[in-house]
């Protein structure tokens, strides 16, 4: 029982203090001459233990720790306890209570006796499940620390609005000055926020990448906030000096006044939705969410947050529709696009326009991208059996591009469907082109490795040039629709449309002009050399079941 285990030498309010300075370290003390082991009890909670205080508590843990590392763990701490050792560091996997594994790394040193006293193990659990939530290089409170201030202010009723901040360009900072330098920046830019912003109006965050929240507790006047906006545009422009040298950053910004129905996801996604109108459309004005999409804002929050738990869902209400590709010459299908839907009640079908930018900067999208390619290639891979040369067009959007592990999901997704490669073509969305030209050249590269063709979407748009053509391997070029649909009428529409046709046929590349809708245009559309043809002329998206009654030839009964 507890109480007839000798405690000496464990009962120290340092002790205690210690353990509630940090939530992700765990504290441990053990009286080497006892053989009584105090744990933290943040630690005896998460992992699940019997007790605070345990007699052989070394090796009682490693009962919690995974089977193909407690060998070298037990070998350690029998050194230690031996003597024959007297410091303990090891990384080590631990079953918590809820019979997960986390990575953990432990740190202990023996402590020599003072008086004839007995030695002390002391130490610390790193868990490494637990985030910190301070940022080492600002020394603000970090995304975590953001999210647990905003379940504060929703559990106090407390309202406002949150600027995410985004410094734009940054990548030119470090190419001039450094990355060095360009840490030391990012930290005076937040020095700066607390005391010209934060002081005065709310806590500043530093979140992911190069943005930074401004929380201003109970303002909701859309006039101050710009104000307050012009004056962090100020600050970055005129008020930030290394060394004496003053330089110079532009920010963009997007804005999210609180109401009712925001989680924290959701709300992060609505912020970095507006961010990314702010720099890419406004040229870094300041954007609202609530102004770029519907009217109704509640009724836009609670979509937005049932989209988000959908794909929490196994992308429950998200299905797929399938538009041909037709071959230009012989104006047969060589192939289609796959296209997201979303239906849901009480909503119904929700338009694609509407989410899919939305859903781009949420942080689930990386999960609804693998989805998406999954269950396209199990569709499509039918469609092979009537048309051997089929090219499936799958959109790749940024959030799934920029993650290490995209390659590691698409070729887990290509083996477990057994799709071919080469008659898989990954179209880049618009936002892909963002990315530094060097790490795309290497992912387009390995794509290619594997078999797969490589598109640009929406061609000719936003950020997508002539120049990427020099830069990239594709495959294909998707003219936009916005130059197709009055190009009979209208002479730079033609000869921008001929410029990247000649462009692209010198270079072997195909073009594929979308937004055809009537025999004219396809007439029309043939003197400029196409490779091949989408749009409602020949069908609109469809269902994969429609799909087949359209193209499948029809066995006789």
């Amino acid at each position: 029982m507890e109480w007839e285990i000798d405690k000496t030498g464990l009962d120290s309010p340092l002790f205690e203090g210690f353990c509630d300075t940090s939530d992700r370290n765990f504290f441990f003390v053990t009286n080497m001459e006892t053989n009584v082991t105090r744990w933290d009890k943040k630690m005896v909670s998460y992992f699940g233990m019997h007790s605070e205080y345990m007699i052989d508590g070394g090796f009682v843990w490693s009962e919690f720790v995974h089977p193909d590392d407690r060998e070298e763990y037990l070998k350690d701490i029998t050194e230690l306890m031996s003597g024959r050792n007297r410091v303990h560091t090891m990384d080590y996997r631990a079953r918590n209570s809820k019979g997960e594994y986390v990575r953990c790394t432990c740190r202990g040193i023996v402590i020599d006796g003072k008086d004839g006293g007995a030695d002390m193990f002391v130490g610390s659990i790193e868990n490494h499940s637990i985030s910190d939530n301070v940022d080492s290089v600002t020394n603000l409170y970090n995304i975590i620390g953001f999210r647990q201030y905003y379940q504060l202010l929703r559990q106090n009723g407390q309202g406002g609005t949150i600027i995410l901040v985004g410094i734009n360009n940054f990548s030119e900072v470090n190419d001039l000055y450094g990355y060095r330098i360009g840490d030391q920046l990012l930290r005076i830019l937040g020095e700066s926020l607390v005391s010209k912003i934060g002081h005065k109006y709310g806590p500043v965050y530093r979140m992911d990448g190069v943005r930074f929240a401004c929380c201003l507790v109970g303002m909701d006047d859309k006039d101050e906030v710009s104000t307050i906006y012009d004056q962090i545009k100020r600050i970055a422009a005129h008020e930030l000096y290394l060394g004496g040298e003053r330089i110079a950053i532009t920010v963009s910004a997007g804005a999210v006044v609180l109401g009712e129905g925001y989680d924290e996801s959701s709300l992060l996604t609505s912020a970095s939705y507006s961010l990314q109108q702010s720099k890419y459309e406004k040229h870094g004005e300041l954007v609202f969410f609530d102004e770029n999409l519907m009217a109704d804002s509640r009724k836009n929050v609670e979509i937005l947050s049932t989209l988000r738990e959908s794909i929490r869902n196994d992308c429950d209400g998200f299905f797929l529709c399938y538009q041909p590709v037709i071959g230009a010459e012989s104006e047969k299908l060589v192939g289609a696009e796959a296209l997201l839907r979303w239906e849901k009640e009480p909503y119904g079908l929700v338009p694609p326009g509407l989410f899919i930018a939305w859903l781009e900067n949420d942080p689930n999208f990386f999960d609804l991208g693998n989805w998406i390619l999954r269950r396209a290639m199990t569709e499509g891979k039918e469609i092979l059996n009537y048309y051997p040369d089929f090219i499936l067009n799958v959109n790749i959007a940024y959030p799934q591009l920029s993650r290490k592990r995209f390659r590691k999901c698409l070729k887990e997704i290509i083996d477990e469907t057994g799709y071919p490669p080469k008659n898989l073509c990954l179209e880049l969305t618009e936002r892909c082109h963002q990315l530094e030209i060097s790490y795309l050249q290497k992912e387009i590269d390995y794509l290619k490795s594997l078999g797969i063709k490589i598109a640009i979407d929406d061609f000719g748009t936003g950020f997508s040039s002539l120049n990427l053509l020099k830069d990239l391997d594709v495959d294909t070029l998707k003219i936009d629709r916005s130059f197709v649909s009055d190009i009979q009428g209208n002479v730079a529409n033609q000869e921008i449309v001929r410029a990247i046709s000649n462009c692209a046929t010198n270079l072997n590349i195909h073009v594929c002009m979308e937004g055809l809708e009537d025999r004219d245009m396809i007439d029309y559309m043939s003197r400029f050399g196409p490779y091949s043809y989408q749009g409602y002329y020949y069908s609109r998206p469809i269902r994969m079941e429609d799909f087949k009654a359209k193209y499948f030839p029809q066995e006789n009964n």
